[in-house]
């Protein structure tokens, strides 16, 4: 932190660059620090010549005699590009309150405040990206953290990449799963393998029931459908000519009858 100018009413820390470090497929943020040296209240305000692609908390704020307060500044994710020039800036806008500002309404006094009384102080915005190996561990297993040492992030990122490469080679050879036997992360992947192999198994098993159950459903209701054997057989047209044969007997009956009747008269 750079030493107060007692000399301003406000410091600000970093002075002159914001520093975002990348990648830029997230969110990145950066802390700006505005202290106060005066005896009185101090009332700032912050802009920026890109206000679509950062998000400022507090935009606008007050600091009390001789105390200081943190500006958080999220630059929203973008495609990067290292050869696209970049002209971001900044500028923090601060007075002090006067004797009889009312400070509850900062948005209202800022409006009633006239422009020679502003104070300004601009930034210039720098984009960073990480070292390849810290790139890499990002990629991998998440965010590279801001207080992390680049020696870290190279280890971590060896490390990612050689976790990788155990688990190519023992999709690809069998060979290679023995001789990384003694590796936690290939004997994890071997177990994966095995016990995938046997739920494919299992499951081509139970596969081969399910289709002979469906076998046997058909058969039982097809043999179901069909006659017994020793099931008398009827054939149809005699069905369909046994009432016309009772039909003929009564006919029949019927003229006997009256013959009958006839001779006995």
């Amino acid at each position: 932190m750079s030493k107060p100018n007692f000399e301003l009413p406000l410091t600000i820390d970093p002075e002159h660059e914001l520093r975002f470090v990348g990648p830029f497929n997230r969110s990145v943020v950066t802390i700006m620090t505005l202290s106060n040296n005066a005896a009185v209240p101090l009332v700032f305000k912050i802009k920026t010549t890109a206000p679509k692609r950062y998000c400022v908390r507090p935009n606008i704020g007050k600091i009390l005699p001789l105390r200081s307060t943190q500006v958080e500044i999220c630059l929203q994710p973008f495609m990067y590009d290292q050869q696209e020039k970049n002209k971001h800036k900044f500028m923090v806008q601060s007075v002090l309150a006067p004797m009889d500002a009312d400070l509850t309404d900062l948005n209202k006094l800022w409006k009633e405040l006239e422009p020679q009384q502003l104070m300004d102080a601009k930034l210039k915005c720098v984009f960073e990206m990480p070292s390849t190996e810290a790139n890499a561990e990002n990629t991998s297993g998440g965010a590279v953290g801001g207080g992390a040492g680049s020696a870290g992030g190279g280890n971590a990122g060896t490390n990612v990449s050689s976790v990788i490469a155990e688990g190519i080679k023992s999709e690809t050879k069998l060979s290679s799963n023995e001789k990384a036997s003694n590796s936690p992360d290939a004997t994890e992947h071997v177990d994966s393998s095995v016990e995938m192999k046997a739920l494919m198994d299992s499951n081509s098993e139970l596969r081969k029931e399910n289709l002979y159950l469906k076998d046997q459903i058909t058969r039982y209701r097809s043999s179901a459908a069909l006659k017994q054997p020793n099931e008398p057989y009827a054939p149809l047209l005699a069905e369909k000519q046994i009432p016309v044969f009772y039909i003929a007997i009564a006919i029949a009956a019927a003229i006997l009858g009256l013959l009958l009747g006839k001779f006995l008269l």
